[in-house]
This record gives structure tokens, sequence and C-alpha cells, in this order.
């Protein structure tokens, strides 16, 4: 499996409960679209902890998505790429991308 952990702030302005909700539609709308296996909720960054060495200047959410294999992920980037217009996933894929700033993304893929 192939995991992508994406590191978000939101613009200013941005409610975080709308947010979720956006992100909700738009991983089901992949999901359906059999785009992504899975996808954990937005998490937000606890960095008055030892535990948390990142440093200043982190994002402040995070989520995490997993795809089944290669085919899957390159799938899922090319579907971004050329996308129809009318469908939720490529709009609310849209909707979420206007709303972040700072956004980094890493993918690993598990080791069998």
């Amino acid at each position: 499996m192939i995991h992508m952990l994406s590191k978000f702030d939101l613009k200013s302005g941005i409610d975080f409960e709308e947010f979720k909700k956006n992100y909700s539609r738009f991983i089901g709308a992949v999901h359906e679209l059999n785009l992504i296996e899975a996808a954990g909720p937005i998490g937000q960054r606890v960095q008055n902890t030892p535990m948390d060495t990142a440093g200043e200047g982190e994002p402040q959410y995070y989520s995490i998505m997993s795809f089944k294999d290669r085919t899957q992920l390159d799938a899922a980037y090319e579907n971004f790429l050329d996308a129809d217009e009318t469908l939720e996933a490529h709009s609310t894929h849209i909707t979420i991308n206007t709303a972040v700033e700072n956004a980094v993304f890493t993918c690993w893929q598990d080791e069998e």
C-alpha cells in the first residue's frame, strides 16, 4: 500500500468545520471513482509536547490518504490533471485546494 501525508495550513478566513465537510465530500467522491483506498480524518498538530520535534513553521493540519498500489496512485494524479470539471471529485478537489496554503505532500510505501 502507498500512503500520502498531506501537511497544510488553512488560508485566513477559512472555516475549519466547513473545510472538513468539503474534505469528506472529496474523499467520498474519489473513493467512488476507485482512485483511493482509504483516508483518515484531518488532524491538527499538537506542538506543545516534547514528542513534536518538527519545529516552528510546520503546517497546522494533516491528513493521510492510502492507495492500494502505484497504479491507483498514478491514476488519481492523472485524473486531476485531466479532470472532468463536472465531477464532484474534481470540484471538491478545487474547493479544498483553494482553501489551503503551505501544502507539502509526502508519499511512502509499506514494506512487504
